[in-house]
């Protein structure tokens, strides 16, 4: 199997900047659902589904 060499085009994609490490968008909603009341412990399951990754509740809160 031959893997195709693209070195002449770029990579980008739509949701996250070429070099950005996060999404600020991601980080105020998940701000503005513990200010509106959401437990750190649901929040805490919402970014393991959105990143497959675990924050903690106290990184939450």
């Amino acid at each position: 199997m031959e893997v195709p060499k693209l070195r002449t085009l770029t990579f980008e994609t739509a949701i996250i900047q070429r070099y950005q490490r996060r999404e600020t968008s991601i980080e105020e909603a998940l701000v503005e659902m513990y200010l509106a009341g959401v437990s750190a412990r649901r929040i805490e399951e919402i970014t393991s589904l959105l990143w497959d990754a675990k924050l903690s509740a106290g990184t939450v809160s």
